[in-house]
């Protein structure tokens, strides 16, 4: 019995209804706490070939419940996805399983096959995106040898999802911070679980890069004098740090950047303590009024040019991934060769920045 069926078989009256009914039923579903349900009759209702467009606006709505609207700009990064691509051609042959950890479109899976691995197992906790994927993987030829599991990595089990351990292990779980999107308690559970030992793990590392710099959108964002009234102290209220476009115009980074902590995804046992410190010296002389914080991630360890992606901020360069920025207390005027320290505190899922006293 298809989902569909079963919904028919919990409410009746729907049988015979057309999308219209199908596609504000899926609404108050989902209101309702019943995502799997709401999902299977917003997509029945938005694939009807009787479905207006006033219906279909409502169907769209409930599909879109809970997904992530960085899909779209992740599979449009050509960078990150050359970067992914290569490291997976130099880690899998014919007889390769591959363990791809939040699968989201299927993207990296759908590579690892095309790469040569003989095998893809993909999990993705988010049931409509699961769901998608799926689809995507029928679609693209690939529904035999790419399989979607709806559920979080850490409830996959050996001799059920996973008939042996993976021989790699893919993600991006990375978020612009690197840390919170659970890659740590992630890896922490799935390298030795359900990686075969001398495995291999894609991103092999991630660094959380840090560098004095010029935050170009700062003023703007500050409260001052606004209609005769001098508001500043609200700025006491701001948060400590905000995102920034990797290419914003006018983005300096002003000192060497340095990873202020690095996390080899495959060793757990290796991982960095809660805080850090590091000592940078001004490149280029200037006005410094924030820490930019970035990501790098070293897909393997080959030394090859394309092994390695980095969010480093430029002007107008692209990137589906943000420059984070921590202002400073004040602005600095920094001359050539000056040094100057940078402290963070990590936990499994945040990173704070400031400048060391």
């Amino acid at each position: 019995m298809t989902e569909l069926e079963n919904i028919f078989v919990s409410w009746p009256v729907l049988r015979h209804k057309g999308p219209d009914v199908w596609a504000a039923f899926a609404r108050v579903l989902l209101d309702k706490g019943k995502g799997v349900e709401a999902f299977t009759l917003a997509l029945a209702a938005y694939e009807h070939p009787d479905c207006s467009r006033r219906d279909r606006v409502i169907a769209s709505s409930v599909l879109n419940a809970g997904v992530p609207k960085w899909h779209w700009n992740l599979v449009r990064d050509t960078a990150r996805n050359a970067a992914y691509e290569a490291a997976l051609a130099r880690a899998v042959g014919p007889d390769s399983l591959v363990l791809d950890i939040g699968a989201g479109t299927g993207l990296l899976g759908l590579m690892a096959l095309r790469a040569g691995a003989g095998r893809v197992v993909a999990c993705e906790m988010q049931p409509a995106t699961a769901r998608m994927a799926m689809d995507i993987a029928r679609a693209n030829g690939a529904g035999d040898r790419l399989c979607i599991v709806p559920k979080k990595s850490n409830d996959l089990i050996l001799g059920e999802e996973l008939d042996r351990p993976a021989d790699v292990i893919v993600s991006e779980i990375v978020d612009n911070a690197l840390l919170g999107e659970g890659v740590l308690p992630t890896h922490r559970d799935a390298v030795p679980r359900l990686l075969r030992h001398g495995g291999q793990v894609i991103p092999g590392k991630g660094t959380i890069m840090v560098a004095l710099g010029h935050d170009p959108t700062l003023e703007r964002r500050q409260m001052a004098t606004h209609e005769g009234f001098d508001l500043s102290l609200f700025n006491r209220l701001a948060p400590p740090s905000h995102g920034l476009r990797v290419g914003t115009p006018g983005i300096r980074v002003l000192s060497q950047a340095t990873g202020l902590f690095a996390f080899a995804f495959d060793r757990p046992d290796t991982w960095p303590g809660l805080d850090a410190h590091a000592d940078v010296t001004v490149e280029n002389a200037g006005t410094a009024n924030s820490i930019l914080q970035w990501i790098r991630l070293d897909l393997d360890g080959s030394g090859m040019a394309d092994a390695v992606y980095e969010v480093r901020p430029e002007p107008d360069r692209p990137s589906s991934w943000a420059v984070i920025s921590w202002p400073l207390r004040s602005t600095l005027t920094l001359a050539q060769g000056q040094s100057l320290r940078i402290a963070g505190r990590c936990t499994d899922s945040s990173v704070t920045i400031w400048q060391a006293d």
